[in-house]
């Protein structure tokens, strides 16, 4: 079931429960005041790979309680190479290296999450080999310290992709990701598990989703929900839910996978690895969904006290998108998305995603000879304070490079 938008600047949802079956009036916000335009500022971010800052159900944008935000960008071949963690002291207008990830190279992409000081990335290397690392930030010096860099899942037969990493309730650590036969390709989603700081990693054998080489489109993404482990994963245009108790055998089946939203078969917008979802958690354990389908941004939300996902909705109008991605910007749920013809948007709830009101215009500035917005992938922080900070990654001059648009807090 979708919805449009009932005005250019107003998105009131009503919203039918997927997963039981029923339905649920979620309410209608109504605000008639015209969203400022926001106009970017150039970073000094750039990098020779398309992948710069790939793929959306990842996350690799924090914010630390000094308020600088922290990222991790492939750098392609310049110097330093493949991943590297910068830091930004200004808002996101001028970074400094602080780590490199290695080894890593152009194919290499990460994701992440921060506790307090404690930075937990995992990432594909040059071998194929996934591996999990971990930094220690100290802002008086404004320095990030390796605490531990250790292999994940290192196989001669399956190359590893994509990974997404999180913790659960019990202190466990869950990694997926894409696995690849090398011989034949065939492909398929696969996780793997930590119990503890001093115990290694161990493969729960479980694959997700079909085994085939007809798509390398599937990626998948582990998120924690109250007294257990979910999991959304989408193979082709389907996006799938499955989740564990933490009481479960580890290396235990996971339930039966839910199909939570069919996407368009047939479609004009490319997604090579399925990838273009992200997905957050509030502090009312609700989970907040948005995938990108063939240019439409769609909208799910989960109630962890039910085990409900809502139907998807189409947030973004007659506007086409191109990416996105879901942030909490001052305790509300923020989607930002980029459009394919010059100008994006950010969203905000303030009513944990009952409903949506447009918060700016993304507006871009005319492209120099040169200058290409194609690849304006859009990331933000999973969880910020302050001034929303946005990065878009654009095209100039043959490199690939950052912008920031920062949004102002309603």
């Amino acid at each position: 079931m979708m919805t449009s938008p009932r005005s250019k600047w107003v998105l009131a949802r009503r919203i039918g429960c997927a997963c039981a079956i029923a339905l649920g009036l979620l309410g209608v916000a109504v605000s008639h005041a015209r969203p400022p335009s926001i106009l970017p500022v150039s970073t000094d971010l750039a990098s020779s790979n398309e992948l710069m800052v790939s793929y959306r159900h990842q996350e690799r944008m924090w914010q630390t309680a000094d308020q600088a935000f922290h990222l991790v960008v492939n750098r392609g071949g310049l110097q330093p190479p493949g991943l590297v963690l910068y830091s930004s002291y200004d808002g996101g207008v001028t970074w400094a290296p602080t780590q490199v990830l290695s080894p890593t190279n152009k194919d290499s992409t990460a994701d992440g999450f921060l506790q307090g000081t404690l930075l937990s990335i995992a990432y594909a290397n040059t071998d194929g080999s996934i591996f999990f690392a971990q930094f220690s930030y100290d802002s008086g010096a404004r320095t990030w310290t390796l605490v531990r860099n250790e292999s994940v899942y290192s196989s001669t037969q399956f190359r590893g992709v994509n990974p997404a990493v999180a913790m659960d309730d019990t202190g466990a650590i869950w990694c997926s990701f894409s696995a690849f036969d090398r011989t034949t390709n065939d492909v398929n989603i696969r996780l793997t598990y930590r119990v503890g700081d001093n115990l290694p990693w161990a493969d729960t054998g479980l694959i997700f989703g079909p085994t085939d080489h007809l798509s390398k489109e599937r990626s998948a993404r582990p998120i924690r929900i109250p007294g257990g482990m979910g999991m959304i994963y989408r193979v082709n245009q389907s996006t799938l839910w499955t989740a564990r108790a933490n009481g479960a055998p580890y290396d235990s089946a996971w339930p039966a996978a839910l199909n939570i939203n069919e996407g368009t078969p047939q479609r004009k917008v490319s997604d090579p690895y399925a990838s273009h979802f992200s997905v957050i958690a509030d502090d009312l354990d609700y989970l907040h969904l948005a995938v990108a389908d063939d240019g439409n941004a769609l909208y799910l939300r989960y109630t962890s006290s039910t085990g409900i996902w809502t139907a998807a909705e189409k947030l973004n109008g007659r506007i086409k998108i191109s990416y996105l991605q879901l942030g909490l910007s001052n305790g509300q749920v923020a989607l930002a998305f980029s459009a394919s013809r010059g100008q994006g948007d950010v969203l905000v709830s303030n009513d944990h995603g009952s409903t949506f009101v447009q918060q700016a215009t993304l507006e871009l500035p005319a492209a120099a000879p040169g200058t290409s917005y194609a690849t304006g992938r859009i990331e933000t922080a999973g969880k910020s304070v302050g001034t929303l900070t946005v990065m878009q990654q654009y095209e100039d001059q043959n490199l690939q490079r950052l912008m920031v648009f920062k949004v102002p807090p309603p």
